[in-house]
């Protein structure tokens, strides 16, 4: 039996991001195993009772110590050792670095997943400058593999790395983001709410953009503009750009916004909202939130940062603007609130781009189809 194995940084981004690929692997007969750091036990149980084979890890995904990174690589080779895997598929850049590694002294097939290029490629200053160098020096080791393949989420970043890179000819393949179940996810034509709700969803991170929509709400409630800011999001305690927990609590207290917390249910959040917002300047892979809103037919508004583009097309799907441009969110946000037919109109288009370009089961068949080519 083939063996694939997923390794990624965290339980809740496979469950989100990579679930419904995996389960459509173990249907066309792979044996799935998962390498994941497990936060609790909902996620270990669940995957398990689906029939995944987990492996429970404690890689820091942040940590740019080498020691760490030296002793986490003699584990993790150890692990793959054991599973023998047909294929690794590694997701961010840790888990890249090190199944690229043991895919390339083994002679595995690999599949690297580049959701976004991550601060490592986006953060200035000296330390993250060496850690860029190493980074591509090692992905250079793992390019030299002939069975490994590099995906991308959307042309900029795989343009990005091609210029230090020499990818061979079948080596790389854009695959437009997760991708979303159309049916689950079905048009809704949005409430016309006295107040409108701007909806936003992430990781609570600084560079997400929820303090840029905190200190919209307020300069426009300023001006007799209103709109509701419902949040939902899960709080990312180790990581330099989390919001403080007193933060969130403050703007919740002051009336900024409706603090959610994680969500099993943003399908009827999205369908509630009239707008969804993501002002990030993170660089994304594509937000999977803003595919979400676009299949249930909402406008969406966010700074052109990543692959955002790949789902908001301006003045059509909703609202793209350059990052950080404020004044010009600010402009495009009022646009979007005072003129309800406009978004009706967006989230019309936004749902035909979906089911054209990001539905489950084109991406699923584009991820198996990877599958079949290294092997």
């Amino acid at each position: 039996m083939k063996i694939l194995c997923y390794f990624i940084n965290s339980d809740w981004y496979f469950d989100l991001h990579w679930l419904e690929r995996a389960y459509a692997a173990q249907q066309q007969g792979y044996r799935v195993h998962i390498i994941t750091r497990f936060t609790g036990t909902n996620f270990l149980n669940k995957f398990t009772k689906m029939g995944f084979i987990c492996h429970p890890i404690s890689l820091k995904e942040r940590s740019i110590n080498p020691v760490g990174f030296f002793f986490s690589s003699i584990k993790i080779f150890h692990l793959l050792y054991k599973i023998k895997p047909t294929i690794i598929h590694s997701i961010t850049i840790k888990p890249i670095l090190l199944g690229g590694l043991y895919a390339k002294i083994s002679n595995k097939s690999f599949v690297a997943n580049i959701v976004g290029l991550g601060r490592v490629f986006d953060t200035k200053g000296f330390i993250f400058k060496i850690f860029r160098a190493f980074t591509l020096s090692i992905y250079k080791i793992i390019i030299s593999n002939k069975k490994s393949c590099f995906v991308f989420e959307h042309d900029e970043d795989k343009n990005v790395l091609m210029q230090s890179i020499d990818f061979g000819s079948h080596q790389t393949a854009v695959i437009d983001g997760a991708g979303v179940d159309t049916t689950l996810f079905s048009y809704q034509r949005e409430k016309q709410n006295e107040t409108p709700i701007v909806f936003f969803a992430g990781r609570m991170l600084n560079n997400k953009g929820l303090s840029t929509l905190i200190k919209l709400r307020r300069e426009l409630k300023a001006s007799n503009i209103y709109f509701d800011l419902v949040v939902a999001g899960i709080e990312v305690k180790d990581d330099p750009q989390a919001i403080p927990t007193h933060l969130l609590k403050k703007w919740c207290d002051n009336g900024d916004m409706l603090w959610l917390g994680m969500r099993n249910d943003i399908q009827q959040l999205i369908a509630d909202s009239n707008i969804v917002a993501l002002p990030t300047t993170y660089p994304e892979g594509v937000p999977r939130i803003l595919i979400e809103a676009s299949a249930i037919g909402r406008a969406c508004i966010a700074y052109d940062s990543g692959g955002c583009k790949s789902i908001i097309q301006d003045d059509v799907t909703g609202f793209l603007v350059e990052k950080n441009n404020y004044s010009l969110l600010k402009e495009r946000m009022i646009d979007l609130i005072g003129n309800y037919e406009l978004r009706v109109t967006m989230g019309i288009n936004g749902r035909k781009l979906v089911t054209e370009k990001f539905s489950s089961s084109k991406i699923i068949g584009e991820t198996i189809h990877i599958y079949k080519e290294i092997v």
